[in-house]
């Protein structure tokens, strides 16, 4: 299935690929380290040591990174039934509801950025104190995962917005 959006539509799209490739390829990462952590236990009784953290940190970035994509791609789950009976019967009405839902979107997602700003600003300021995992075993600071949280949700905005402009001009939304 095709995006709604061409593949030469400037610099939105442009990140918005890249950080679904990022997301891609980390996957990918985890994928082996997981199969080398599983060999490593069975054949030589040497697991690597966070595992278990390394992917439930890599899981919530994964996320993010690939949002902005899954919306840009039309895959965000929505209940299209009153956008396909709206398609042929009433257009400027399924377009003034898509415009409403990207906007809806857009305020729901900065807002969740604008709150949770200080939370990444502590884990950038203090990142002796913003550790996840077990204290003595393993441990990764929280600022990148945070990072890669908040440039997740701000290309989700832009990219609600860019679908709501879209859908202003007559586009799929």
């Amino acid at each position: 299935m095709r995006g709604k959006f061409d593949r030469s539509d400037g610099a939105l799209g442009s990140i918005v690929a890249g950080l679904n490739a990022v997301g891609s390829i980390w996957i990918i990462g985890l994928m082996l380290l997981i199969c080398i952590d599983v060999a490593m236990r069975n054949l030589f009784n040497a697991p690597i040591a966070g595992v278990a953290e390394m992917v439930a940190f890599s899981i919530v970035g994964i996320v993010f990174l690939q949002l902005a994509h899954t919306l840009r791609t039309g895959s965000l789950t929505r209940t299209d039934l009153l956008l396909g009976a709206l398609e042929h019967r009433a257009p400027m009405a399924r377009r003034l509801l898509l415009v409403c839902f990207n906007l809806v979107g857009a305020a729901a997602i900065g807002l969740t950025f604008w709150y949770f700003l200080p939370s990444l600003d502590v884990a950038w300021t203090k990142p002796d104190r913003n550790f996840m995992g077990n204290p003595g075993f393993f441990q990764i600071p929280t600022w990148p995962l945070y990072a890669m949280m908040a440039i997740g949700m701000l290309a989700t905005v832009f990219q609600f917005l860019a679908s709501a402009f879209d859908a202003m001009r007559g586009g799929k939304g």
